[in-house]
């Protein structure tokens, strides 16, 4: 039984990178998706970032995203079960969101479970080790010394500051995001197999991948979600040992 995770599902459905930043056809087809688990009753798995910028306290929510909150909310006071780990455009979410909008909200990483499965799910964002930049900002910008500051400047101040600060940072790494780490993903998914992980499901690099590795007659897995504005695909897996990357379409049911 995992850590946050109690009751393992037959099957599941994982997302990632979904930058929603206004209501537009990706919003749409996002609480679609979200509507459509609810009703298949799959449990969901948000790796991060679902909106450009998230701001756990309510007073620097963005009007847009309040109806998407409020839907998600209304969903898994329904009966459906939704995870979130937070990506490095969210802040401060677990306070608010844990146990309201989200079962379980992980500010790093989370261990989880479907049929006897061992997944372990994290944004991605310190994959690469060697993006030291972005390691350091990600230090200031997740600490209490930071929470607290956010927690008592007007929005007029923060909501300005974080969008010039995402800015900058998308050009000082670059050189890091535009390729993909690949030794630095498979040491870091080496060092979970070893520990019994069957899966490790990563957001963050905005590319699909899937890479399978053999390892004591048993068949290991990194899935690497694409970023959700790229034809709405997601990442689903089965207690029988089915998975693979599939396009939500409206009407059709999540799995095959």
């Amino acid at each position: 039984m995992e850590k946050g995770f109690p009751n393992s599902p037959d099957r599941a459905i994982f997302l990632a990178d979904a930058h929603l930043n206004q209501e537009d056809i990706h919003t749409r087809n996002f609480l679609a998706l979200a509507d459509a688990a609810a009703a298949e009753k799959v449990p969901l798995f948000l790796l991060g970032d679902v909106f450009d910028l998230w701001f756990g306290n309510p007073g620097l929510t963005f009007a847009f995203q309040k109806p998407i909150v409020e839907r998600l909310r209304q969903l898994r006071g329904e009966g459906l079960r939704i995870y979130y780990v937070e990506g490095n455009r969210d802040f401060y979410l677990k306070r608010e969101h844990e146990g309201t909008t989200f079962d379980v909200v992980s500010e790093g990483e989370m261990h989880a479970a479907v049929g006897e499965k061992r997944l372990f799910l994290s944004h991605g964002d310190t994959v690469n080790r060697a993006d030291f930049a972005y390691r350091f900002w990600k230090g200031i910008s997740k600490s209490r010394l930071a929470n607290e500051a956010v927690a008592h400047l007007p929005p007029s101040i923060i909501l300005p500051m974080a969008d010039r600060i995402e800015r900058n940072m998308k050009r000082s790494n670059r050189r890091h995001r535009g390729t993909f780490p690949e030794r630095e993903c498979r040491e870091y998914a080496m060092r979970l197999f070893r520990q019994g992980v069957d899966f490790v499901i990563l957001g963050h690099f905005h590319q699909e991948r899937l890479t399978r590795f053999s390892r004591e007659e048993s068949t290991k897995i990194v899935a690497v979600l694409p970023s959700w504005k790229d034809r709405w695909r997601y990442f689903y897996l089965t207690a029988g040992g089915a998975y693979g990357f599939r396009a939500f379409k409206p009407g059709e049911p999540l799995l095959p």
